[in-house]
Parts: C-alpha cells; structure tokens; sequence
C-alpha cells in the first residue's frame, strides 16, 4: 500500500484541504522520523522542518502541540509559563489517543483532540516548511503563515526566555 492511500495520510490531506491548503503529499523511500532525516531525504535545510512535538499539560491533561524549526530545542519551561501550566512529556501512548498519530509521523494538523498550539517564531523565516503528513515516510510543503493559521497556533520563541 502506497502510504498516500493510508488513513492516515488521508486524514491529514482532507484536513489541509479543508483549511484550503494545497495537499501536495510527498512519499520518502526514506524514513523521516528525525528533522534531519527529512532534511535529507528532501534535499532541504533543516531549519525547513516541522516538528510536531506533543506534549501533556500536567494538570488539566490537555495536548499541548509545540511545532519547531528542526534544529531548535523547545523549552518546557518557557511553555509551561506560558500555558500557566507545567507540561511534562508525552509518552507514545498519549501522543497516538491524543492525535491519531504515532510518533515520528504526528502532522501540525488532523488530530483526534484539539490541542493548545504554539509554532516557533523561526520558521516564519523560511519561504516554505515540510511537516510530517501522518506517516514516517509522507511529508507535505506550506508555507510558515499557513501553519500558523491552520494550527491556530500563538507564534512564540520556543527556546529559553
């Protein structure tokens, strides 16, 4: 099975369409699981990489979707203090009843419960980024302002304060 025909990938393509988002899907031969990976299975920088990182709001239980530059580090800390709520990790369980998504796969997009978003500020310095399409080996373009708007995510430096 192609992975363009998985249910997952449809989910994502069908969100994005919905968002009138060109649903351009790329299939790698390669795993995409890293920033890196993508990077050079795409023959992009890796700054042009989206990782949809999910994390667990501690109290509430909420998802909270961190999306960011392929090289940067997200500090909990500053989105805790942003939420006014700690977040911890999410472990492969919460991040696939959450989203509908596994691990290494998780679009900015699609998910089974509406996170709280934040999109890192750096990616809106790139022409255009690549984010996972609900599958290790599928990828999508966009532009940084329409992940912006079809996260409804607040733009912040995900990094220290």
């Amino acid at each position: 099975m192609a992975y363009g025909e998985r249910a997952t990938v449809r989910r994502v393509r069908e969100a994005l369409e919905a968002r009138g988002v060109e649903a351009r899907i790329v299939e790698l031969e390669k795993t995409a699981r890293s920033a890196k990976e993508a990077a050079e299975a795409l023959g992009v920088r890796v700054e042009q990489i989206v990782k949809s990182l999910v994390f667990r709001a501690s109290k509430s239980g909420r998802p909270v979707l961190v999306v960011a530059s392929g090289p940067n580090r997200v500090d909990e800390g500053r989105i805790s203090a942003l939420l006014s709520e700690p977040i911890e990790k999410a472990d492969a369980n919460f991040v696939r009843e959450k989203t509908g998504f596994a691990i290494g796969g998780v679009p900015p997009v699609a998910h089974a419960k509406e996170p709280v978003a934040f999109v890192d500020e750096a990616l809106l310095r790139e022409d255009e980024v690549w984010a996972a399409a609900g599958h290790t080996h599928a990828v999508f373009p966009l532009a940084p302002e329409d992940l912006v708007r079809i996260t409804g995510g607040q733009v912040i430096s995900v990094g220290g304060l």
